[in-house]
């Protein structure tokens, strides 16, 4: 049995068909299925049933996948680890935020990247936190900057807490609600909102504030990753945006759009967190990346904890 073999068995099993799992790992059919054969025969025991139409897992099948992605996951850091040994320059880092903290920490991360560590390279995604959980698990991430309400806890990542930043509503100048003396967060459900994806815990806190009955589907008018797309359609618009108040602090980006006063704060907030692979050695790289991070998130006037 080699790591090789265990490629092969995980890929299996993720695709539930020879073809697709031969196309996967580069292999012929035929080829796929004797590697398959001779590690069940190595093992004594069968991890797939066969049938004319699909694969099926066994259990046993199941306890060797499990297994096989965790030396596969050692022997990878085994390299990585090596590798970083003999490379001492910072090299790459890539990571992931979601839309919330790229609007608000992304560009002050950059510059703090492009100043202390200019011949670095950077790459950062701005996708929804499922989409970059896959990708930290696939170690295409070195780590993410996301609200960690969007994460299930598990023994496979660790966590560090960053600020906690308070959301306000945002609309355009000139707005109905702008020339409201006092408001109450029912006056606000006449209006359409808009925003980025949210953690489900979040969805249920607005909901809750808003004062719509348990029942209440939020149902926004208007879902997009991008922040300064958002931005742009309430400007033009009589759309409700909620961001942090640390937006308040990019005059450039909140241009034509004014907070709105309400008697009661919001209690709705974003509990950024870093989150990277437990058991992983990070990059200095990534490790130097983070503490960029630290320092965008930490400098903010607005941030509480």
């Amino acid at each position: 049995m080699n790591l090789r073999q265990l490629e092969h068995v995980i890929a299996l099993a993720e695709e539930g068909s020879f073809a697709r799992a031969a196309q996967r790992v580069h292999l012929s059919q035929p080829a796929l299925s004797r590697s398959i054969q001779t590690i069940e025969d190595e093992l004594g025991i069968a991890l797939f049933d066969r049938t004319t139409r699909d694969v099926q897992i066994t259990s046993a099948g199941e306890m060797v996948v499990r297994r096989a992605k965790k030396m596969l996951f050692e022997a990878r850091c085994l390299v990585r680890d090596v590798d970083l040994m003999k490379h001492h320059d910072l090299g790459s880092v890539s990571f992931g935020a979601g839309p919330y903290p790229a609007a608000m920490l992304l560009p002050a991360i950059l510059d703090e990247l492009a100043r202390s560590a200019p011949k670095m390279r950077v790459r950062a995604d701005v996708v929804g936190w499922p989409s970059m959980l896959e990708e930290l698990h696939r170690e295409t991430l070195d780590f993410l900057v996301v609200d960690i309400r969007g994460i299930q806890p598990t023994s496979e990542i660790n966590v560090i807490a960053l600020p906690r930043h308070h959301a306000a509503w945002y609309v355009r100048e000139g707005h109905p609600l702008a020339r409201m003396v006092e408001l109450d967060a029912t006056d606000l459900h006449d209006y359409p909102i808009v925003s980025a994806p949210m953690p489900d815990a979040m969805r249920e806190a607005l909901r809750k504030w808003l004062r719509f009955p348990p029942n209440h589907e939020m149902d926004f008018h208007v879902v997009c990753n991008d922040v300064n797309v958002l931005q742009e359609y309430t400007r033009k618009t009589d759309a409700l945006l909620l961001l942090t108040t640390h937006a308040l602090w990019n005059p450039a980006s909140m241009a034509g759009l004014v907070p709105l006063s309400l008697p009661m704060r919001s209690p709705l907030w974003l509990q950024l967190s870093i989150v990277y692979l437990a058991g992983r050695t990070l990059s200095p790289a990534a490790e130097h990346a983070i503490r960029a991070v630290q320092r965008a998130a930490a400098v903010s006037p607005a941030s509480e904890q």
